[in-house]
Formats: C-alpha cells, sequence, structure tokens
C-alpha cells in the first residue's frame, strides 16, 4: 500500500486493487458537510481547486440523477466532470460514478463516500473504483490528489458558513 498525505487528506493505493481511499475530516457536523453536496448553489462555493472559476452546474441530488460541473483556469481551458448519483443516505453516504470528460481521461470511476461525526468534527472516507490499474495512475498522474486536497479545503471552509 502506498501512503501520501496532503495536507488533511491521506491518500493509499492498495497494491492488489485498482482503487484509491482517501480519508479527510472537517472541522464541521456531518449534516452540514453532507448538505454541501446536495446542490449547485453549494457546490459552486467549494468545488474545485482555487485556481479554477466555477463555470457551470448541472445536479439532480437523486438516486439515478445526472450531475455535470464544468470549471475554467486562468488559461480557459475548460475542466468538464459528470457522472450519475448512485447511492444517497443522507448524512451516511453518497455513491456516485465520476468521470472528467476529456479523453483520454475520460475512464468512469465509482465513488462511494462514507459519512461519520464524533463530537462536531466529521470524517469522510471515499473509496474511488477504477476500471484499471492504468486508469488509476493516470488519476494519479494529473494532479487530482492536490486538486482535492485543495477542494476539501474550500468544502471545509464553506460548510462552516452553513452552521
Amino acid at each position: 500500500m502506498t501512503t501520501t498525505t496532503i495536507g488533511k487528506l491521506q491518500v493509499e493505493h492498495p497494491e492488489d486493487k485498482p482503487v484509491v481511499h482517501m480519508t479527510r475530516t472537517f472541522n464541521a457536523p456531518v449534516e452540514l458537510v453532507f448538505r454541501a453536496h446536495s446542490s449547485c448553489e453549494h457546490m459552486s462555493n467549494w468545488w474545485g481547486p482555487r485556481s479554477q472559476r466555477f463555470v457551470s452546474c448541472e445536479l439532480d441530488f437523486v438516486e439515478g440523477g445526472k450531475w455535470r460541473i464544468v470549471t475554467s483556469g486562468d488559461d480557459g481551458e475548460q475542466h468538464p466532470f459528470k457522472g450519475e448519483f448512485r447511492e444517497i443516505v443522507p448524512n451516511q453516504k453518497l455513491a456516485w460514478t465520476f468521470c472528467y470528460d476529456v479523453p483520454p481521461m475520460d475512464d468512469e470511476i465509482v465513488e462511494e463516500m462514507f459519512f461519520s461525526e464524533k463530537d462536531g468534527v466529521t470524517t469522510i472516507t471515499t473509496t474511488s473504483y477504477a476500471p484499471s490499474f492504468e486508469a488509476r495512475d493516470a488519476m494519479a498522474g494529473t494532479g487530482m490528489y492536490e486538486g482535492a486536497a485543495e477542494t476539501w479545503d474550500r468544502l471545509e471552509e464553506y460548510a462552516a458558513t452553513l452552521a
């Protein structure tokens, strides 16, 4: 198992499966951290690294609902993401498909996020199931983990504003 820590984000790559485990704590109650995932209004305040501008969002937060988010960098290059919600258990679990919609990086992964809270601190534990080791390793090579760490820093900041 390879483990990397970026700020508050811990990333693990098992050697025997094409998955990625990410874990991070948030200084906010679980209901606020979970709610921040439920609408474009919320996600527009924290999705993506700070260097990205939020361009558009479509999000149907129901099981089977589709989502699509587009961000843009200073260079104008757009970064489209899309997927479908597979399971929503309020304040406990969110499972969705996730795709960076730019070939050849457009492998669809399935991501399960588990939310737990202790003493007002929420932990998200995520497992991302890539279709192959090559897809997982390509994803890792894009700077995705640094982007995830910064995105989740922004999520913690935004959840605090919901209190």
